[in-house]
């Protein structure tokens, strides 16, 4: 264990060292600070009726859900960038680690700081927010349970490796990889339009391509404010957010590995 000490000792210096990791780890405080001010003000002088708004808030909602995987995703395939670039990954091979070794170390500590991420983001905008969520006497974050965000954000967390090994993967360097990322930046606030009426019945699984549309629909199915006779169990939206994610991981990380080579 005290190589892996040493290890984490070592990832840690270097994530402070790096600014542009950095700035990605720190970034969940200022998605919580936009989430419990900034946006309920805009919301309140601009939504020009009382459901409109709850559906934005809805929207930003889901959107604050999926934005830390997302980051802490980029965070980890940063990070091998990192290590692409400078030439370590072959050196790193003929250690007693092996690269899957480390990669799978890498992997889970970035997954626990994504998974603290995704749950203080949600949780410090419920209790921050005070009640610039309310809709007709009723607090959207009300339905939202510590419990229930805790179960989201291990889940939702699940995602940190598929989009960091694919980053890693198709990225000759971290220049290129912070294009795709702003480009797949996009397509990380999709599980959004889970919240459209169009989009609740069976069409919605036309979205599960999407990792993150998983854990997403299944914290707003478990709270019952997304119902609708086409909806699973939400134990199955989770099942279904950790075992596809981890199944794509293995996926791309065998990609990831042979474009080493």
């Amino acid at each position: 264990m005290n190589k892996y000490a040493r290890l984490l000792v070592y990832e840690l210096k270097t994530i402070i060292r790096e600014k542009m990791t950095l700035i990605l780890l720190i970034y969940p405080l200022f998605m919580l600070l936009i989430g419990a001010f900034l946006i309920p003000g805009l919301i309140d002088n601009y939504g020009e009726t009382a459901a409109g708004q709850e559906m934005a808030s809805l929207i930003v909602i889901i959107i604050f859900a999926a934005i830390a995987p997302f980051v802490g995703s980029s965070l980890l395939g940063f990070s091998l960038l990192d290590h692409k670039d400078e030439n370590t990954l072959d050196t790193i091979r003929v250690t007693p680690l092996s690269l899957k070794g480390y990669v799978l170390f890498k992997t889970a500590y970035v997954y626990v700081l994504t998974a603290n991420a995704a749950f203080w983001t949600l949780f410090g905008v419920k209790h921050l927010s005070g009640d610039a969520y309310t809709f007709h006497g009723v607090n959207l974050w009300d339905f939202f349970s510590a419990g229930d965000i805790a179960v989201f954000a291990l889940v939702a967390a699940a995602f940190t490796p598929v989009f960091a090994f694919f980053l890693a993967a198709i990225s000759k360097n971290k220049i290129e990889g912070f294009a795709y990322m702003k480009v797949f930046g996009v397509v990380a606030i999709m599980p959004a339009i889970i919240a459209l009426e169009p989009l609740q019945d069976f069409r919605q699984y036309f979205l599960g391509i999407w990792p993150l549309f998983w854990p997403t629909k299944g914290l707003l199915v478990d709270v019952g404010l997304l119902e609708h006779a086409h909806n699973l169990h939400a134990f199955w939206y989770m099942a279904i957010g950790i075992v596809y994610p981890l199944a794509l991981s293995l996926l791309l990380f065998g990609f990831f590995e042979r474009n080493l080579d």
